[in-house]
């Protein structure tokens, strides 16, 4: 009960604490929005306390700067034509990460890539060393469906331990490898261009039953 309460809190904060934008305007008013889109001509916004609700534009020569939820800053005040921007440019990257739980193999490294919008979908993979009870060398692929920008929910599959016995004269050893699949939910937490971390939490499916598993690391965006 205690792992379930725990998941849905981190389930909780993830889609609700890191979703609000900031539009600063060149009248010194800002926005709490939830920016639907930007372009050349305009900037679509809801508004935070309504995120379903009336889709709002804005011209570009009106604003200063945007600060995403994720810590992104778009700057609108180099002149009186606005820069072209991109959503892709925030939302479509590469990534490598280093940290411990089941898409690092353990303690390890991870290699993703993120396409598409507001949602999009990830591929990644990571190998490592798990150091508990026999784990050993330990890896995990998988997809993620990005619901919410850099929110997801994740499903792979890879070795999580190993299984190991007890030999009179060479002590444990290591045998079978254990393979199990896992469904995580959690965020890549970018703030500014590159830095950021990464957190989730879900059940491991494997042929000794269902455990708790996890992932926490640093995560670096080119």
């Amino acid at each position: 009960m205690k792992k379930l309460t725990l998941f849905l809190v981190i389930l909780f904060f993830s889609t609700s604490a890191f979703s609000q934008d900031y539009i600063y305007l060149k009248d010194n008013s800002i926005i709490e929005a939830v920016v639907q889109e930007v372009n050349i001509n305009m900037v679509k916004y809801t508004k935070y306390s309504d995120p379903e609700g009336e889709v709002f534009a804005i011209s570009p020569n009106a604003l200063i700067k945007i600060v995403f939820s994720n810590g992104y800053v778009r700057d609108f005040s180099g002149g009186s034509k606005p820069a072209k921007v991109s959503s892709n440019e925030k939302d479509s990257y590469f990534a490598l990460g280093a940290g411990f739980g089941r898409s690092y193999g353990g303690i390890g490294i991870r290699a993703q890539g993120r396409f598409g919008k507001k949602q999009g979908f990830g591929i990644h993979g990571g190998v490592g060393y798990n150091p508990t009870n026999a784990g050993g060398l330990c890896f995990g692929v998988g997809l993620k469906f990005f619901y919410y920008r850099w929110l997801y929910i994740n499903a792979q599959a890879g070795i999580v331990s190993h299984d190991s016995y007890y030999d009179w004269y060479d002590g444990y050893s290591y045998g079978d490898p254990i393979f199990g699949l896992s469904i995580l939910t959690g965020g890549d937490f970018i703030f500014g261009k590159h830095a950021g971390f990464n957190v989730a939490l879900g059940p491991t499916i494997t042929g000794d039953g269902i455990k708790m598993g996890f992932d926490l690391g640093f995560v670096f965006k080119f």
